[in-house]
């Protein structure tokens, strides 16, 4: 499979990806998914896409503290 957006080679993987939903960062884990060689675009199958948005819609999700690096803009 070709990407969508710069027509690199798609390569499978599985791991964990990040989605921002209604300015909400969900991460998901254990996902197989399709990831570009050159622009990094990533792609999960639509079957999986539905039943992730299923499972945040019906708040079937578990809640984990996490600590995540924030940078502050930076002007030039």
């Amino acid at each position: 499979m070709k990407c969508a957006a710069c027509g690199g080679d798609m390569i499978e993987k599985n791991g964990d990806l990040d989605l921002r939903i209604h300015e909400k960062l969900y991460i998901v884990r254990n996902i197989n998914y399709e990831e570009c060689s050159k622009c990094g675009e990533t792609v999960i199958k639509p079957g999986a896409s539905e039943r992730i948005y299923n499972k945040i819609k019906n708040h079937h999700y578990i809640k984990e503290m996490m600590e995540i690096p924030v940078i502050q803009g930076v002007m030039a």
